[in-house]
C-alpha cells in the first residue's frame, strides 16, 4: 500500500506538463505563479478542513521547502517551453534522483551499511543509463537550457530535504507552510522577471488550474516521505518520466514517432532502476 501511495504523485506529476504545454500555456513565471496560487488555495481548503497543527520550528521548515521548489519548478517550466517536455523530464529526472538519492542515503542515513550503498549505488547507475537512453535530440545549441535546468535542479533537493528534519509524524501538516513559502517565492520571481504585479493575467489565472494538479502530487509526496522515506518516495515519483516523456512525443508530437520505442526500452531501464531503489 505504502508504495501505491507512493506512485500516485508519479501518475499526476506527470500528467502536469502536458496540461500546461496543452491547455493553459504563458510564460514560465506565469505558469509558476498561476500553479503556486492554486497549490495554496488547495492547502488552505484543507486546513480549514482538518486543522491540522504544526509548531513554529516545522512551519519554517516547510515554508523553505516550498521556497526552494519555486526556484526549481521554474527552471523545468522554462524547460517545457525551451527544450520541450520529452527532453526536460528526462534529463531534470537524471539530476535529481542524482542529488537526492546520495542526501537521503548518505546524509539521512537512509542506506546503512556497505551492501546498501553498493545497492543504492547499482540502482543509480541503472536509472542514470535508462534515462540517457530515453533521453534524444541533445545538442550543443542547447546546452546553455541543460546547464540551467542542472542548476536549478538543487532546488528540488531541499524541496525534499527540508521536511525530513520536521518533528511532526504526518507530512501533510506541512503543505499548507509550503505552499506559503511556494507562493511567496514565485511572487518574488514573477515581480522580478516581469518587472510589474500580476493582475489580470490571463494565463496565470488559468494555470491555477495546475496549481490544483500539482496540490494532488504534493499533498500525498508528503505523506510518501513519511511513509517510504526520502530515497523511496523520490525515486517513486521520478516515475513521472515515464508518463510525461511519452505523453510529450505522442500528444505534443516533439519528436518522431518511430522515437517512441527507443525511448521506451530506456524508461523501462529507469523503472529497473527505481525497483531496485525501493527494495533497499
Amino acid at each position: 500500500m505504502n508504495i501505491l501511495i507512493g506512485l500516485i504523485p508519479a501518475l499526476f506529476w506527470g500528467i502536469l506538463p502536458i496540461w500546461m504545454r496543452k491547455l493553459t500555456g504563458g510564460s514560465c513565471l506565469q505558469q509558476l505563479l498561476g500553479t503556486s496560487m492554486g497549490i495554496v488555495m488547495t492547502a488552505t481548503a484543507l486546513q480549514v478542513i482538518f486543522r491540522f497543527n504544526i509548531s513554529a520550528h516545522d512551519f519554517g521548515l516547510y515554508f523553505i521547502s516550498g521556497a526552494f521548489w519555486s526556484i526549481c519548478q521554474c527552471g523545468q517550466y522554462w524547460g517545457y517551453g525551451q527544450l520541450g517536455v520529452s527532453l526536460t523530464m528526462p534529463l531534470s529526472t537524471a539530476f535529481q534522483i542524482i542529488g537526492n538519492s546520495l542526501i537521503g542515503g548518505w546524509l539521512f542515513g537512509e542506506w546503512r551499511g556497505i551492501q546498501d550503498t553498493a545497492l543504492g549505488l547499482g540502482a543509480l547507475m541503472i536509472i542514470v543509463v535508462g534515462v540517457a537512453n530515453g533521453v534524444g535530440g541533445l545538442t550543443v545549441k542547447n546546452l546553455r537550457g541543460y546547464l540551467l535546468l542542472l542548476a536549478t535542479t538543487f532546488g528540488y533537493w531541499g524541496y525534499s530535504g527540508f521536511p525530513h528534519y520536521a518533528n511532526s509524524t504526518s507530512g501533510i501538516n506541512g503543505f499548507l507552510p509550503q505552499a506559503l513559502g511556494m507562493l511567496s517565492t514565485s511572487l518574488i520571481l514573477y515581480l522580478v522577471g516581469r518587472h510589474r504585479l500580476p493582475g489580470n493575467d490571463p494565463a496565470g489565472l488559468r494555470n491555477i488550474t495546475s496549481g490544483l494538479i500539482f496540490s494532488v502530487s504534493s499533498s500525498v509526496y508528503l505523506i510518501s516521505l513519511q511513509l517510504n522515506d526520502l530515497v523511496n518516495a523520490f525515486v517513486l515519483t521520478q516515475l513521472n518520466v515515464v508518463v510525461a516523456t511519452l505523453l510529450g512525443i505522442v500528444i505534443l508530437k516533439e519528436a518522431d514517432p518511430k522515437r517512441t520505442l527507443t525511448t521506451s526500452a530506456g524508461l523501462g531501464i529507469l523503472i529497473a532502476g527505481a525497483v531496485v531503489m525501493v527494495q533497499i
